[in-house]
């Protein structure tokens, strides 16, 4: 049977009813510390008492034995809260460690000093939550307790998460609103709040909305002035995308080294889920858990297949409604054609979500197969083939429009309502003609980027918070009328008065979904590739991203604070493989516009002759392409930044030093004292070989040589005078 918790009844303060958020401190917690606190998640719901009990036991087993401070309190149901904090001896020298390996693999150059016993303090608070967060994630042989939630052993525990600090949350939004851009000092503040990972989405985000104010220009220009389908416009968003993906990788370059994360990825750990053959001892004396490569490329030789599947099957279904909805718009005159004309997008918006839920499912299982050994490499993995199926769901609408309903709809449409009406028994009219609207790609991209902003809104604060709020009040209703049949009561049965707001706030937390950065960065990425490969259809999709993205990074910001977990202070040196997704739709943008351009940019006539030049004109875009962003990245990577500039020179500084102490002490020994020589003759005499001992006197060589010169010349002038 389920375990149950006893409770009894407290009398608690009316002060202690009042509703929590996540930004307010009570007086009773106002002098807490986050910087060193961990909860764990425990749900017992689905084992019976002496299972539960033995599980818990052993979690608190593992905690303890790697010193580990541990409180338990009561949370939701059949959940327990296990509160972990690191004594200060332990957490200061796991600091201390941490900062060693950085400096032993290169991440930083400047030796922390100290012994293996050294305590250090934590420059910032993401810097102590990361060593906590090792000290309980961590497989024991590196010194952690080992707890991966939901998997293995530990499949009943939900999740293990710091606490929100509401006084830096409420700071932080609080300065934020008071702030039009963000600078690197308010994205120093971040990194200090949720570690680097979670601060280069906000750097990538923040360079991104700076950069879009001068397509937002050009596109009102292009719009005013130029004629549809610009080429000039074209080439200016060409070039604007090669300029800001080349900068964005040299202020990655650049943060990664003013946050010392730089090539942070060599101290990954492996992940729980790595299953490793053997172990193997490298060069250094490492031992190393192996899995052979081949058998892991071997295995991602089954996303072929998957990717080849998926996208015909979204090619199908998407392509299938497309029709659909062009027969009901554009070749159905029949009976509730007004309303009927609107279900094919209802159906579509409403199908495609599980469709792709389903198929980013089987991606992520494909993953797992493929065995990666650390998080970073399965991330990779798992974008690359999420961000195939998100490109194919996005973009195929506008690519049928643009390359096959617009070019061949005066063909295909009235064959297809020939079909329709003879499937359904009704004769087709065969006087039928039909009139392609060349705006129908322009319309299509407007309505695909405004209301994905808007949806995308929605999906990411109302419904989150809809869906929490309710979660939240059901929990509370339930509990008030279980324990205690009355309404007024909002706090948990065996509370400490004192507790009873902090633990309430933690029990809210405990009970929100877990932050991934990644799904925010995939939004902007794809926002990205509207912007790069059908910015001519529209030249004020720049504006509209604009005025997102400001309130987007205001948003996120609420978000991660009111309805996420506080996310792991995780350190990464970039956004990771998301950069390449970038350079490949910015590649692919070379393509598409000019195709774009060559098929809609002078005159809607479609001859043979336009086609047949069109694979020439990609050619040539593809290739001036090429050269722009070989000249574009050589001349920034020779400009490089403040930081990079900076450690160039240091690194000059400190060579430099060597090379002077080399210098001094080479000198030095061209000089030698008294005590020195007679150490040097003293070892001559005594030497083995006797040729080196004949000449040992100071002097001795200079008058030997002298006396030979004298004899020799001696010798001729004697002979001359003979």
């Amino acid at each position: 049977m389920p375990l149950e918790i006893p409770f009894t009844v407290p009398k608690v303060p009316k002060v202690f009813q009042i509703a929590d958020t996540s930004f307010v401190d009570d007086a009773t917690s106002a002098n807490i510390a986050y910087n060193d606190k961990y909860v764990i998640v425990y749900d017992f719901s689905k084992v019976d008492i002496d299972g539960a009990i033995a599980e818990f036991k052993e979690l608190l087993k593992d905690l303890g034995a790697t010193g580990l401070h541990t409180e338990v309190r009561s949370g939701q149901q059949n959940q327990l809260l296990v509160f972990i904090q690191p004594p200060r001896e332990l957490l200061g020298n796991t600091v201390h460690h941490s900062r060693v390996m950085d400096w032993l693999y290169g991440i930083t150059r400047q030796h922390p000093g100290g012994t293996k016993n050294t305590i250090a303090a934590g420059a910032f608070e993401a810097e102590d939550l990361l060593s906590t967060f090792h000290l309980v994630t961590w497989r024991k042989e590196l010194g952690g307790a080992g707890i991966s939630p939901e998997f293995g052993k530990w499949e009943n525990v939900l999740s293990v998460f710091p606490l929100h600090n509401p006084r830096l949350n409420r700071d932080l939004l609080v300065h934020m609103s008071k702030r039009l851009f963000l600078s690197s000092t308010d994205l120093d503040w971040i990194r200090n709040l949720w570690g680097s990972k979670v601060a280069f989405y906000f750097a990538f985000i923040q360079s991104y909305f700076l950069s879009l104010a001068f397509p937002c220009v050009a596109g009102i220009f292009a719009w005013a002035f130029l004629p549809k389908y610009s080429l000039t416009f074209a080439l200016i968003i060409g070039a604007w995308c090669t300029v800001f993906l080349e900068y964005w990788k040299i202020r990655e370059v650049d943060l990664s080294i003013r946050w010392n994360v730089r090539g942070v990825s060599k101290l990954k750990s492996n992940r729980p889920q790595f299953q490793w053959e053997k172990e193997v001892i490298d060069a250094a004396g490492r031992v190393r858990h192996y899995f052979p490569r081949w058998k892991r490329i071997a295995r991602q030789l089954y996303v072929v297949p998957f990717l080849i599947i998926s996208t015909l099957f979204l090619s199908l279904v998407i392509g299938g409604i497309f029709a659909l909805e062009t027969f009901i718009n554009d070749g159905y005159d029949g009976p509730y054609d007004y309303y009927l004309e609107y279900c094919p997008t209802i159906f579509l918006a409403i199908l495609l979500p599980f469709i792709n839920s389903y198929l980013e499912g089987i991606a992520a299982r494909l993953t797992d197969y493929e065995n990666h050994r650390t998080q970073d490499h399965y991330d990779m993995a798992l974008t690359q083939k999420v961000f195939v199926l998100q490109s194919i769901s996005n973009y195929l609408p506008i690519f049928l429009t643009g390359f096959v309903y617009v070019p061949f709809g005066d063909v295909i449409i009235p064959k297809l309502r020939a079909s329709i009406l003879t499937y359904i028994g009704q004769k087709p009219d065969p006087n039928f003609t039909f009139y392609v609207d060349p705006d129908r790609l322009r319309n299509e991209v407007i309505t695909l980027t405004v209301t994905g902003q808007v949806s995308s809104a929605i999906e990411e604060l109302a419904l989150p918070y809809l869906k929490s709020n309710t979660k939240e009040w059901w929990r509370s209703y339930r509990n008030t009328h279980t324990f205690s049949g009355r309404k007024k009561n909002k706090w948990r049965r065996g509370d400490d008065p004192s507790e009873a707001r902090f633990l309430g706030r933690v029990r809210k937390q405990a009970a929100l979904p877990s932050y991934d950065v990644q799904e925010d960065i995939s939004e902007m990425v794809l926002q990205f590739g509207y912007l790069a490969l059908f910015s001519p259809v529209w030249p004020l999709i720049p504006i509209g991203f604009f005025i997102n993205n400001w309130f987007e990074l205001r948003a996120d910001i609420i978000k991660i604070c009111a309805e996420h977990q506080r996310p792991d202070p995780r350190r990464d040196d970039g956004i990771g493989p998301w950069v390449a997704s970038l350079e490949a739709l910015t590649w692919l943008g070379s393509l598409t516009t000019a195709a774009i351009v060559h098929l809609y940019g002078f005159e809607y006539t479609w001859g043979v002759g336009k086609w047949w030049s069109l694979p020439l004109t990609i050619f040539l875009s593809e290739h001036i392409f090429l050269g722009f962003r070989s000249g574009v990245r050589w001349a920034l990577e020779t400009i490089g930044s403040q930081h990079i500039r900076k450690e160039r020179a240091e690194m000059y500084a400190e060579r430099k030093r060597y090379l002077d102490e080399m210098e001094a002490s080479a000198a030095k020994k061209g000089h030698l004292d008294v005590v020195e020589r007679e150490r040097r003759k003293s070892v001559r005499m005594t030497a083995a070989d006797v040729f080196w001992t004949r000449q040992v006197e100071e002097g001795a060589s200079l008058h030997a040589g002298v006396g030979l010169i004298k004899a020799i010349k001696g010798g001729e002038i004697m002979k001359k005078m003979i």
